[in-house]
């Protein structure tokens, strides 16, 4: 057998050969997209599991509100629209309904009554079809803090992509994450929180993200993604999210007050005024132009942010505007909202332009790369295309992989395929200004271009109207699911030895000294008996339940964000149930061992290993319950005042009678845990005493037997 550190350096060389033919992989696409279009500049990192989204989604709203229940509204009229492939910054002061506008959006605004109408692709799309295709970023940073951040990542990828996504494609994904959020040099390292100290407050928020990056959304909402970070962890985060931005991912954020480089990333911004009325929708570049043409003026060491939180305050004088009050810029915007230019849809020309000279370098060069004229190109074409550009002798497997890259997985790649493959390679179109969201629409529209310039038949239009593919995709079903947890389960089962012994010294205290106070005491003639069995089982209860609250305890803000995400709750009940199987059983089995030793009762030990057992599953289910419906802070104590209410007062052993004949006179006698626990092990006891005291009679008499028969024959005494 492997011993473990060899079976690790194994591992560990074969992901760094995999890393080394993945690098040499992209550096041969960089050489080939040069070589066929050189005005294209190349990102140093390109995507693996990631890709393009085959339907980019647009998100309009009319008229938006919320209504509260105590006839309040937060957030009133509010229009516009976010487009694919842009990244948009929703601020306003303190009160502006800046979260409640996301939670309307992503329909998570369950505690008011929505007015106005959200739609997707002009209508194409409902809510509840988008549903799966949306993430959520929460403000606190709910991860798994028993799991490595490469985990956490991985986990989520498993449960929230399609049931049929091989673990190959998860681990790019997960590669992909990990490298856009920087997170690469800490993969390995265990997340942790407040009692035991792991990754920095940074790279948590980081880990938080990371988990709805993993489920490859089209649509991505953020809540204050930069809370509590410092500045230059902010500007981080926002740079990598700027990036997912290139897929024709729709992201949209709540930020509060960030600084101008920051500020400078955002493709749009929407302000709110205060009580949730737009003040500002279109790009971040135009905001401080839109206000000064209105008479603001900003100070030139002024942040443009915080100047903008300044006017929609009040706190800005404008003498343009007289008797200026911030509700009038709500009027203002309505009556000038369409004169403001977004550039909402950045079909480059240049970009078309280069689809047309691809086209023809591909045609031109093709015949010298398809050796054999068979119309596809293997992967002995593709090393001697490689040498042309500059590569010396490629490694065979980075060929290989470079040939599944551009085909698709195939064992040959189409002319069809290269053109696809270097439009992939693109950045943003040299032209244009802004971040990301140049590209977001710039590359699929050249893509499409491509593809047209190369199937369309002489005189043949251009098809439009196309149908949309299906958007909603298979996700694991139930027992996928619960064998997806039970994998979580067990890796956070591995790291949690030290609190595990700790439960174990605490059962081993209590009972030793419940055992040392009954020993001698549980005989088939004490009178102690009936009060002892009473004693030995509230202990077990009572660790069986407080033990058994952290299952689901300490996850219920994970088990809300995974439910929310189209996780199964009973998947997640069985799987953590089943997990925590192992650890009821220990300290079960434990507890009535030391006990059973220090005691040792006239019974067989399986008399007190079966009842006590059933006693710790029962009370552990109890347990489960409470830590579900309570919150965590009175958790402990509602489960303290049940075992005292169902083991010490319906469980009085002073009326066994009743328990004995099954509990029919009192219905609350049922709920008691010892309603077939202790009748049990007294039935036990008396029946082995029983037992015992008839083996002893039959022995009597057997002596007398033979020794009658004995005195017959020495004629002792006279035979019968």
């Amino acid at each position: 057998m492997v011993s473990p550190p060899r079976y690790w350096r194994r591992l560990q060389a074969k992901r760094a050969l995999r890393s080394a033919v993945i690098t040499s992989a992209e550096s041969f696409g960089v050489s080939i997209a040069k070589r066929f279009l050189p005005s294209v500049a190349v990102d140093a990192y390109r995507f693996r599991g990631m890709s393009r989204k085959q339907v980019p989604v647009s998100i309009q709203f009319q008229e938006l509100g919320l209504l509260l229940a105590d006839g309040r509204s937060v957030l009133d009229g509010v229009s516009g629209s976010f487009l694919p492939g842009r990244m948009v910054a929703i601020m306003g002061p303190s009160g502006a309904g800046k979260t409640t506008f996301m939670n309307v959006l992503c329909g998570k605004a369950t505690y008011g009554e929505m007015t106005g109408q959200v739609t997707f692709n002009d209508g194409q799309l409902d809510l509840p079809t988008m549903k799966q295709g949306m993430g959520f970023v929460p403000q606190d940073d709910i991860v798994h803090e028993q799991l490595t951040v490469r985990e956490n990542i991985f986990f989520s990828a498993k449960l929230r992509n399609p049931y049929d996504a091989p673990d190959a494609l998860l681990e790019e994904v997960v590669e992909d994450v990990l490298n856009v959020m920087q997170m690469t040099h800490i993969q390995g390292s265990v997340v942790g929180g407040v009692e035991e100290r792991g990754i920095s407050g940074g790279q948590r928020k980081r880990v938080n993200i990371g988990l709805e990056l993993a489920a490859r959304p089209t649509v991505l909402y953020l809540d204050e993604p930069t809370s509590g970070l410092d500045s230059t962890s902010s500007l981080q985060v926002i740079n990598s999210l700027s990036k997912m931005a290139r897929l024709d991912m729709t992201i949209a954020m709540v930020i509060h007050q960030p600084r101008y480089p920051l500020f400078s990333l955002f493709d749009d911004v929407l302000l709110l005024g205060p009580g949730g009325r737009t003040v500002y929708l279109g790009p971040s570049q135009g905001a401080k132009g839109y206000f000064t043409s209105l008479g603001f003026e900003m100070p030139d060491s002024e942040n443009p942010a915080d100047w903008l939180m300044d006017v929609l305050s009040g706190v800005v004088p404008n003498d343009q505007l007289s008797d200026f009050r911030p509700a009038m810029l709500f009027d203002i915007w309505k009556s000038k909202k369409d004169s403001i230019n977004r550039d909402q849809v950045r079909r480059s020309l240049t970009a078309l332009e280069d689809s047309a000279v691809l086209v023809n370098a591909i045609e031109e060069e093709w015949a010298k790369i398809d050796k054999d004229s068979s119309g596809s190109m293997d992967a002995k074409e593709l090393s001697l295309l490689l040498q042309t550009c500059g590569e010396k002798q490629p490694h065979p497997e980075a060929v290989s992989e470079m040939l599944r890259q551009i085909s698709g997985g195939k064992d040959f790649a189409t002319k069809q395929d290269m053109v696809t493959f270097v439009h992939r390679l693109r950045t943003s179109d040299p032209t244009s200004a802004g971040g990301g969201g140049g590209t977001g629409m710039a590359a699929p529209a050249a893509v499409e271009e491509t593809q047209r310039l190369l199937t369309r038949q002489p005189g043949e239009a251009p098809t439009e109207g196309r149908p949309l593919p299906r958007f909603t995709l298979p996700r694991p079903g139930f027992c996928q699911q619960c064998g997806i947890v039970l994998q979580r389960r067990f890796a956070m089962f591995m790291r949690e030895t030290w609190r595990r012994m700790v439960d174990l010294g605490l059962v081993f205290l209590c009972s030793s000294g419940i055992g040392v106070m009954h020993r001698g005491g549980n005989g088939a003639n004490s009178l102690d008996l009936p009060g002892n069995l009473h004693m030995f089982f509230i202990g077990l209860a009572l660790l069986s339940a407080v033990s058994s609250l952290k299952v689901f305890g300490e996850n219920r803000p994970m088990f809300w964000r995974e439910s929310a995400n189209g996780i199964s709750v009973g998947a997640f009940f069985t799987a953590r149930a089943l997990g925590n199987v192992f650890d009821v059983l220990l300290l079960g089995s434990t507890y009535v061992l030391i006990y059973f030793i220090l005691t040792r009762p006239p019974v067989p030990y399986m008399d007190y290993f079966i009842p006590g057992l059933l006693v710790a599953f029962a009370a552990a289910s109890w347990g489960y319950l409470i830590s579900a419906v309570i919150q965590p802070h009175n958790a402990t104590t509602a489960t303290v005042m049940f075992v005292l209410v169902g083991c010490g007062i319906l469980g009085n052993p002073y009326r066994t009678t009743d328990l004995m004949d099954g509990g029919a006179k009192e219905i609350l006698l049922s709920l008691s845990l010892n309603r077939w626990a202790l009748p049990m092990c007294l039935s036990a006891t008396i029946e082995s005493a029983q037992s015992e005291s008839l083996c002893i009679d039959v022995n009597v008499l057997l002596a007398h037997q033979a020794g009658e028969n004995e005195a017959a024959e020495l004629n002792l005494i006279e035979p019968p």
